[in-house]
């Protein structure tokens, strides 16, 4: 019995701590074209990351099973699924095929006025929300819920309140999903949005109407922390509300108002906040 139990104790720790790190490649499947930014994370964990502008990663795994599921993803592409086993102690090409969508017609009075949807104010002193860093923060998404309407609408513009950076830019990926239950559900979007954002602080405003975006109801709409360019210690800022400064990037936020959505890792779990809301708007037609 005691062999017994000494073989499963090996055998657990071998699942928990062999292999530290998965690395390699993630490109198309049609042309064999990197994936730059792609999404690798362990599914419902904080351990995630991007692919790089050659379309290779390196994730640590220290610590969690073997039998761990982790994720490649990309906007526009269907994901793959692995086991940190089956990624462990080699050189990985991940190739993702491209999804195919058959969009129904929808017909948009293109006379028709256009309005503002999301939040549009400011809360003086309401606080802020965002990301800190300039690595750990790979793959993180901050957003809110944006009723539309019944009636399909074009997407005209972005509208987002920065309340200060440290970076010369910072660059996202934008995020557009259903709502199922009260947290943000499949990707909506069929091409990668990147938006860079250079304002040190107030308004900036994203135009979308080149991407002909056409949706109805409630939708999730946030911002995918990519990467940073330049990191400026004069702009430094302190981060959740402790006493040191450090390098980040904030957007403001309005009291009593909708809702914000985090996800702290690519394949992390979705959290929602009540009664406040990151300031941002759309404007739609």
């Amino acid at each position: 019995m005691k062999s017994l139990i000494n073989a499963s104790l090996f055998l657990f720790l071998n699942l928990q701590l062999f292999g530290q790190t998965i690395s390699g490649k993630v490109e198309g499947i049609s042309n064999n074209e990197p994936l730059v930014y792609a999404g690798i994370g362990v599914i419902e964990t904080n351990v995630g990351t991007i692919t790089n502008e050659e379309g290779e990663f390196s994730l640590e795994v220290k610590g969690l099973p073997v039998n761990s599921r982790v994720r490649f993803s990309m906007v526009g592409f269907k994901s793959k699924t692995f086991t940190i086993e089956e990624l462990l102690d080699k050189e990985n090409i991940i190739r993702l095929d491209s999804e195919i969508y058959n969009l129904p017609e929808v017909i948009i009075n293109p006379s028709g006025r256009i309005r503002k949807v999301g939040t549009t104010g400011i809360s003086p002193g309401g606080g802020v929300c965002g990301w800190g860093g300039t690595q750990t923060g790979k793959g993180w998404e901050v957003g809110t819920k944006i009723k539309l309407g019944d009636i399909p609408v074009r997407l005209r513009s972005i509208h987002i309140r920065v309340n200060n950076q440290s970076y010369d830019s910072t660059l996202f990926r934008l995020h557009i999903r259903n709502i199922v239950g009260s947290l943000p559900g499949n990707e909506l979007l069929k091409n990668d949005i990147l938006i860079s954002l250079t304002k040190e602080k107030g308004w900036v405003e994203i135009d979308l109407d080149k991407y002909n975006l056409v949706y109805e109801g409630a939708i999730a709409l946030s911002l995918e922390w990519i990467k940073i360019f330049c990191v400026d210690i004069n702009k430094f800022i302190t981060v959740n509300g402790e006493k040191r400064l450090a390098a980040g990037v904030t957007l403001e936020k309005k009291r009593n108002q909708g809702c914000i959505f985090t996800k702290w890792g690519t394949e992390a779990k979705w959290v929602r906040h009540d009664n406040e809301s990151p300031c941002i708007y759309m404007t739609v037609q």
